[in-house]
């Protein structure tokens, strides 16, 4: 799981937020668009997605914006997509708006990149609806901060430099096709807590228990983290996976200070 942090520096990642309210309220994926442009992620590019209410689209501070009403404007979002490395696809509430996850799903996997889905509020059987390489399920509270989060350690994980480095061609075949859950997971000073809050995630889940390839990514300061520490965090990961292959990334960020983030992904 060695990768070369300076190719990973060159990925392209887009973001893509889908509106589902209609009442000109703004929905939690373009509120966590905002967010995310509010704290300048790097490397990153945001595109704001709806079929009906375009008070809601120039509510976004995205600087593309797409109402998905034909096939010229899906065409059209395909091609802004293409050539992408990474696509987020961030959506609260998926069922308020079912059609436009569809279809936005769809058109990122025309583009051929990997796509995660980051959804708030109940997904249940979603699933059948739409296309996804992973999936990231979230409470509709705290949203948008929670997503923006997310996002934010995954480019951490593929750009800081690191040791194990988490490679961005092997984390997408990880992913690819697999139908991954993701867990995130912060807390001050202490790797294990953050491990455990990220764990608690999904550890209940079947398709967790069930996993036969897990990955994990840390990111914090150079001192909090160790070879002999991953190795204890991998044990506790085959606690809840007992049959999986743990595989593991550091990424070293010294701006975080005493704040320690911790990412999982499980594949089946």
């Amino acid at each position: 799981m060695l990768g070369n942090s300076f190719d990973n520096k060159f990925i392209k990642i887009k973001v893509l937020g889908v509106n589902t309210a209609s009442d000109g309220e703004l929905s939690g994926g373009l509120e966590a668009i905002n967010y995310m442009l509010e704290k300048s992620l790097p490397s990153v590019n945001y595109l704001a997605i709806d079929r009906q209410d375009t008070s809601n689209l120039a509510a976004c501070k995205a600087a593309h914006k797409f109402r998905l009403l034909d096939m010229a404007d899906e065409r059209a979002l395909i091609r802004n997509l293409r050539g992408t490395d990474l696509i987020f696809m961030v959506v609260d509430e998926v069922w308020e708006n079912i059609k436009a996850v569809a279809i936005a799903a769809h058109c990122a996997k025309k583009s051929g990149a990997t796509m995660i889905l980051i959804a708030g509020g109940n997904f249940q059987d979603a699933e059948d609806e739409i296309i996804f390489d992973a999936v990231l399920k979230l409470s509709s509270e705290d949203f948008a901060t929670n997503a923006s989060n997310i996002v934010e350690t995954f480019i951490a994980a593929m750009t800081l430099p690191g040791y194990p480095k988490l490679d961005f061609k092997t984390f997408a075949e990880f992913v690819k096709d697999s139908a991954a859950t993701v867990g995130y997971g912060e807390a001050k000073n202490s790797v294990a807590f953050a491990a455990n809050r990220a764990l608690k995630h999904f550890v209940n889940a079947e398709d967790f228990k069930a996993a036969t390839r897990i990955l994990f990514s840390v990111t914090a300061p150079k001192e909090k983290f160790s070879l002999d520490r991953a190795e204890k965090l991998s044990k506790l990961v085959k606690r809840y996976a007992p049959a999986a292959e743990v595989s593991f990334g550091f990424s070293v960020d010294d701006w975080l200070v005493r704040k320690v983030k911790f990412l999982i992904i499980a594949a089946q």
